[in-house]
C-alpha cells in the first residue's frame, strides 16, 4: 500500500466521517492527526526490533591503500547503489553471516571472511605500536560507528557485509513503507491504537489491539532472524 492507500484504510477501517481522503499532502485538524498517527506508527513499528531483515542491506566498500578507517558515507548501498544515506547499524559482527574481503586485482573468487574482533581487543592488537599493512583479517566497529580493518590494507580490497538501515519517513501520497506488503495493514491498527488513546475509545482500542497484536506475531516471525543454538560449554 501507498501512503495515501493508508491513509484511506484508516478512514474506511475505523469509521470517519466524511468524503475519503485524496492526499495525505497539507491536511488540517483531525485529517492531519491520523496522518501523524500513521508516520508514528509505521515509525514505532521499525523500532520496535532492531533487525528486522526488512531493514537489513548489503553494502560494499573499495579499500585505499593503508587506510584502515571507512565511515557509512564511504559506503555503497546495495540496494540504491549510492552511497549509503540512511544508516542504523553495521551487522559485520553477525556470526552466522560475516564480513567478506577479496583483493580487487585478484577477483571475487579469492573472496575470504573477515574475522569480528571487538574494539578494544582490536585496538589492543593494531593500535599499538608501528604497524604493517597486509590482507586485512580483521574488522571491528570503533565508538564513532566506523569500520576498521586489520592489519592496514596493502591495496585496494573489497570489503562488504551487511548494515541495518534507519527508519523510512513516509511522507507522499505515493510512498510505500518498505516493510513486507502482507503487513502493511499493521500500520493502521498501529495508528488506530494512538486515536483510540487520544479519543478515549475503548472498542476502538480493542479492535486494534486484537488486529494489530495478530500482525505484529506473523510479522516477527517471516522477519525476524531465526534463534540460534549456543554451542556446548566446554
Amino acid at each position: 500500500m501507498t501512503f495515501l492507500q493508508l491513509f484511506v484504510s484508516f478512514f474506511e477501517e475505523y469509521g470517519f466521517s466524511g468524503d475519503a481522503p485524496t492526499t495525505v499532502v497539507n491536511q488540517t485538524g483531525e485529517r492531519k492527526r491520523m496522518v501523524n498517527w500513521l508516520k508514528n506508527a509505521y515509525n514505532d513499528i521499525q523500532g520496535r526490533n532492531n533487525n528486522w531483515n526488512w531493514m537489513r542491506v548489503g553494502f560494499s566498500v573499495s579499500t585505499v591503500a593503508d587506510d584502515d578507517t571507512y565511515s557509512y558515507g564511504d559506503c555503497t548501498d546495495a540496494l540504491t547503489t549510492t552511497d549509503i544515506a540512511r544508516f542504523s547499524r553495521w551487522r559485520v559482527d553477525d556470526p552466522y553471516d560475516p564480513g567478506k574481503i577479496y583483493l580487487t586485482s585478484s577477483g571475487v573468487g579469492t573472496q575470504t571472511y573477515l574475522t569480528y574482533t571487538p574494539w578494544d581487543t582490536f585496538k589492543g592488537v593494531y593500535r599499538m605500536g608501528s604497524q604493517n599493512s597486509g590482507h586485512p583479517a580483521h574488522i571491528t566497529i570503533d565508538p564513532q560507528n566506523k569500520l576498521i580493518l586489520g592489519p592496514k590494507p596493502n591495496g585496494i580490497y573489497v570489503v562488504s557485509g551487511d548494515f541495518q538501515r534507519s527508519n523510512q519517513t513516509l511522507a507522499l501520497d505515493a510512498d510505500e513503507p518498505e516493510m513486507p506488503s502482507d503487513y502493511h495493514m499493521l500500520i493502521v491498527h498501529q495508528a488506530a491504537r494512538k486515536y483510540a488513546y487520544y479519543e478515549s475509545a475503548n472498542e476502538v482500542l480493542a479492535r486494534a489491539n486484537e488486529e494489530g497484536n495478530r500482525l505484529m506475531s506473523q510479522l516477527e516471525i517471516n522477519q525476524l532472524p531465526p534463534i540460534g543454538i549456543a554451542s556446548a560449554m566446554a
